[in-house]
């Protein structure tokens, strides 16, 4: 069982397990931005980070993962989530758009997390710590329990609050609010308007431009519908979406903002990307071999198998 105090979460097992599993993952051109390119252009504003009310700021350890013109997110396979439905805690891999790994992303697991998750499956709380290489603490995003509408919370590793996602009910688009954190409150900066079924999840301001989004990718035939594997595109500026746009042949169509986003902004849209996973894409953990809930199956009856099961890591 992982302690939720950020000391003992960065020496866990989860912290060494995920590097394991996910230093090894071949890099592929999700978002694809060289890095020649990404020199000659400023992958974010200094003086925004700089000026009063950030809380990420140049010398804050998220900037070690944040300041990238894109993030790839990819959530590790649950084996026993694809075996028996049984729902495991989610981790994720965070990477630079050339493949290298900056980050982790993983659930706190308790035995009331654990029961919550099996009880409530997408719906559940959730405290995801978002931890660099060195295995500390940067930020985290906390979800309290959500029946209809998810409301995600980003804070850094002070517990101070950086921004939120709200989702919006609609009979069919997918939709969100995004805030970041002022001094006198929550400001809303962005909106997500995405149509029915849609895997994009553009950020747009006020004036309509996209200045971020979400974009999840097709990880395969199999993957997709046997597994919960996810593998998403988190874009930040205006290099990594024109990239991105430029590649589906929807650049013309796209008003895109020049300013990109700064480091509290780029941090509530990794919480948003972990909200949309939740909310739309992490759907297998209701049913196991044929629709046969995991709690059906004989776990544990045989002294030969019991100790064979390593539910959690």
């Amino acid at each position: 069982m992982l302690a939720r105090q950020p000391s003992l979460l960065a020496n866990s097992r989860v912290f060494r397990v995920l590097s394991r599993q996910f230093n090894t993952t071949p890099a592929s051109a999700v978002v694809c931005a060289h890095e020649r390119r990404a020199n000659k252009r400023k992958q974010y504003d200094s003086s925004q980070n700089a000026r009063p009310g950030r809380i990420i700021t140049e010398s804050h350890n998220a900037r070690s993962i944040l300041d990238h013109s894109s993030l790839r997110v990819t959530r590790q396979l649950e084996m026993l989530n694809v075996l028996m439905g049984f729902e495991q805690a989610n981790k994720y891999a965070l990477m630079d758009p050339r493949g290298n790994t900056v980050g982790f992303m993983a659930e706190d697991q308790t035995w009331s997390s654990m029961f919550g998750r099996q009880l409530y499956g997408t719906h559940r709380s959730f405290n995801i710590a978002v931890l660099d290489l060195n295995g500390s603490v940067c930020l985290r995003i906390h979800r309290p329990f959500s029946l209809i509408n998810s409301h995600v919370t980003i804070s850094d590793h002070n517990g101070q609050t950086v921004g939120e996602s709200h989702q919006e009910w609609h009979a069919w688009r997918r939709r969100y609010n995004v805030f970041e954190s002022k001094r006198s409150g929550m400001n809303q900066f962005a909106r997500i308007d995405a149509p029915f079924l849609s895997w994009d999840f553009a950020m747009a301001d006020e004036q309509d431009k996209v200045m971020g989004g979400v974009y999840r990718d097709f990880a395969g035939i199999g993957a997709e519908l046997f597994t919960d594997y996810g593998l998403y595109a988190v874009c930040f500026d205006q290099l990594a979406l024109s990239q991105r746009y430029a590649a589906t042949n929807s650049s013309s169509s796209v008003r895109v903002t020049e300013h990109p986003m700064d480091l509290d902004r780029r941090a509530v849209a990794l919480g948003a990307a972990v909200s949309i996973d939740f909310d739309y894409f992490s759907r297998h953990s209701r049913v196991g071999f044929g629709g046969i809930p995991w709690f059906t199956f004989p776990m544990g009856l045989s002294h030969n198998s019991s100790s064979n099961h390593d539910d959690y890591e």
